[in-house]
């Protein structure tokens, strides 16, 4: 089985550059619409055989333009949210980006993974929703044929994919910017993910 992971388009969170990962306050914008049917016409000729998304605006607008053209319908799924930010909801400041970039520097170098974002999730808090769903998804699909599309968000996919990934480190997925609509393609092979692709790049053979 294929997994495609990929973060939704553009939203108006993004351009108002507004900390928004609990409320469906910000859907797509005229460009996240554009870059969510190119992405659809992307897949056209994959065999999807589910497609998963976050429970946010953002991803189930961008799922939803994914299914009308693939075919199958949206699975929703709380896994695959952003992590929530506590008090740091809803602002956009310079003081609360600090605080949020301070904090999520240091889980990507494995340290205070225990601690909450704002008082939201922490680290752990993510790890414990978002491997087992993912884990789940790769017993029960095992030795099957096509391909699982998954339509989630940065922040949860720099933090929990290397995790996953018998060959992606923290330190390269930190080193790559995800943006909006990339793609990052794994195999599964003998019960365990390996990335094949990295939003267009391919990982040195481990």
């Amino acid at each position: 089985m294929r997994f495609f992971f990929t973060r939704h388009g553009e939203s108006y969170a993004n351009t108002a550059r507004v900390i928004s990962n609990r409320d469906d306050a910000y859907g797509l914008t005229p460009l996240g619409v554009q870059q969510a049917e190119t992405l659809a016409d992307r897949f056209v000729t994959e065999n999807i055989v589910r497609l998963y998304s976050s429970p946010l605006l953002r991803a189930q607008e961008t799922s939803r333009i994914l299914a009308e053209k693939l075919g199958v319908p949206v699975i929703s799924e709380d896994a695959l949210r952003e992590n929530d930010c506590g008090d740091l909801e809803g602002r956009g400041d310079e003081t609360a980006w600090a605080d949020f970039i301070e904090i999520f520097q240091a889980w990507m170098q494995g340290k205070n993974r225990d601690i909450k974002i704002g008082g939201g999730e922490s680290f752990d808090d993510i790890t414990h929703r978002f491997t087992p769903f993912i884990n789940d998804l790769v017993r029960e699909t095992h030795g099957q044929n096509g391909s699982l599309l998954l339509v989630s968000h940065g922040g949860v996919l720099y933090t929990m994919l290397p995790l996953l990934f018998e060959n992606i480190t923290h330190e390269y997925a930190g080193a790559r910017i995800i943006t909006n609509t990339s793609i990052i393609i794994a195999d599964e092979e003998q019960g365990k993910l390996f990335c094949r692709e990295w939003c267009g790049e391919k990982p040195a053979p481990s």
